[in-house]
Parts: C-alpha cells; structure tokens; sequence
C-alpha cells in the first residue's frame, strides 16, 4: 500500500498538468567543494584515535580552509575561529558517549572522525564528508559551534526554533529535550543530527553532495516527500507554507502566531519529524536520525509547547513515533540492527 505522501504526490502533479520526470533539479552549489575541499580528504585526518570520544582534535589549517571556502560560496565573510581550550567539551563528550547504548557507540565509531569546536561557524553545527583517494564517501567530521551550546538543550533547542520567527510579547515557542535542561542534551542532540548527515551519504540513503544535480527522487527513504534538496511536493498540494520556513534569521517576519501554530499542525500530516526537519532535504533525514536515537534509544523527549500569555499548550510531542516517521523507524532500527 502507497503512503499517503506519495498519493499526495501523483495527485499534485496530475493537477499541475506535469509529471516528476519534468522536474528540473537545481545546480548544486557545494559539489566541487565536498569533493576537493583539502580537510575533507580522509587521509589528512592525523592519528585517528579508536573511540569517537577521543576524535575532538583543535582546528587546523585544512579543516579552517574547509569552513572559509563553503563560506564564500553561502556569502559569509566571517572567518571562524578554533576553540583553543578544548578540556570542558572533551569532558562532556565522555559523557554522553558513556550514556550511549552499544549500536550507537558503533556507528560513531566507524563513521564519526573528527570533531571540530569553533565560534563564529554561523549555525551550531557543520558536517564535512570525507572521501577516499576514489572520491568515494567513507566517514565524516562536524563542526560545533561552541558559543552556542553553552546552554541547556531546551534552551538551545529553543532559541534555534525561535530564529524562524518574529519576536512577539504575548506568544512564543517552547522546546523540550529533558526536563532537567542539561547542557549534554544540547550536545548529544546536535551531534546526533549531524552524526545523520554523515549516515545519510555514507550509507547511500541520499544522493552524494558531490552530485552536481543531486536527485532524490531514486531515493526510497525521500519518496513522495522532496524531488530535490529544497523542493517537495507538499507544497503544491497541502503545505505551500513549506518554502518559507527559514532558519537563523536575523530578521524573521513570520509571527508565531497564528501563522507559526499553523505549521506545527501541518506537520502532523506530513514526513517531518520537526519544524527545521521541513527544512530540507537533508535535514529531513537528520532530524529524524536525531530523534530516534533520542526517543526510542535514550529513552528521552521531543516536545514542542506553544506558551501564549502565561498558559502551555503541547503542540508536537515525539513525532518520530507517529505514522510520518514510521519510515524512518524501520530504517533506523535495520541499520543498527547491522551493527550488533
């Protein structure tokens, strides 16, 4: 039996008249960097440590020629700068890989190597795929911002949320990833996410970054919900409101309420599992990665509150468990079944 997605998608090309095949993908921006780029060659990677706990190495010169060059090409002129004490965040690194089960611990093993704190990177976190000597795709390294997780995770969680959105004294929108608000939340779950990406290109879920044109379209995990990188099929259908979901904003215009209320009830009938989930493409995978390991591994929450004047209202709770990320569980739990 067809998903609802891909239902929705057969009727909103017969309505437009077009077929997926008269699609036109965009031209992929960051192909010559993801496969030239110096810091994403895995043979540059110095002294490869056996544990992902221990792969926190100090920013050097091809991992910052890395972030300077995929800079330029998104037209941002600051430079990041390396964190030169690293002590605090190799401590906390400890501990979240102690509170990870056996097949988690695994997979970061094998495709997690090297992580990279830096300030001024521009979002909390990066991912860098590395490649062979044949271009093939075969590990990552991330990027974290280190100004921006020195808070709790609801509090990190909820002030990315909140850049989507134009500030209002009456409304606003909460996030909750642990009820006791640890800093190692905000950690785990960005590490988590971009651990995603890696997975994603890795393991063939999604077409390479090298890919001039990247098509999703062969892609079962992406079926009915994006053609291409940036754009789905939801929105001509019954999610136009998805193209205008931005994140990292410095001046949002889209009110949290009613418009912002609004999307988070689109999603319940939609594949993403977050409102940064319908993003992208991308994003739509590590966003679902993320919450799986955070869910149904760690045994945690995903909660998103809408507070209007003084009163809490659950808007979202746990969506990975819902029909829209059925796909992904049955992903997720394969691949980690193939790891024990």
């Amino acid at each position: 039996m067809k998903s609802i997605p891909s239902l929705l998608t057969i009727v909103t090309f017969l309505f437009l008249g077009c077929s997926p095949k008269d699609f036109q993908l965009p031209e992929n921006t960051y192909a010559t960097w993801a496969k030239t780029s110096p810091g994403l060659q895995f043979d540059t990677i110095p002294n490869l440590k056996p544990e992902w706990k221990d792969r926190i190495y100090p920013l050097d010169a091809k991992r910052l020629s890395t972030l300077v060059e995929i800079n330029q090409i998104d037209g941002i002129e600051y430079v990041p700068i390396g964190t030169k004490d690293l002590s605090l965040w190799k401590k906390r690194i400890a501990e979240i890989h102690s509170s990870f089960p056996s097949p988690l611990i695994k997979l970061a093993n094998e495709l997690l190597v090297g992580i990279y704190f830096v300030s001024n990177l521009g979002s909390t976190g990066l991912t860098g795929i590395l490649r062979d000597k044949n271009g093939k795709p075969v590990s990552g390294i991330i990027y974290l911002d280190a100004d921006l997780l020195n808070v709790g995770g609801n509090d990190w969680a909820t002030n990315r949320e909140n850049t989507a959105f134009k500030k209002d004294p009456n409304y606003s929108i909460k996030i909750q990833l642990d009820p006791t608000n640890s800093f190692n939340s905000a950690l785990s779950f960005i590490i988590l996410h971009e651990l995603g990406h890696i997975v994603a290109i890795v393991k063939g879920y999604a077409p390479d970054y090298t890919d001039p044109r990247r098509d999703f379209r062969t892609y079962p995990i992406f079926e009915g919900v994006w053609l291409s990188e940036t754009y789905s099929p939801y929105e001509g259908s019954f999610f136009p409101e998805r193209s205008k979901i931005k994140f990292y904003q410095k001046n949002p215009t889209t009110p949290i309420f009613p418009d912002g209320k609004f999307l988070y009830k689109k999603l319940t009938n939609t594949q993403f599992v977050s409102l940064y989930a319908a993003t992208n493409a991308d994003d739509t995978f590590a966003e679902a990665f993320a919450q799986y390991v955070h869910v149904l591994m760690l045994k945690k929450e995903y909660k998103v509150i809408f507070q209007s004047k003084g009163e809490e209202e659950v808007i979202l709770l746990n969506p990975i468990l819902k029909e829209g990320g059925r796909k992904f569980r049955e992903l997720f739990q394969d691949l980690f079944a193939k790891t024990l």
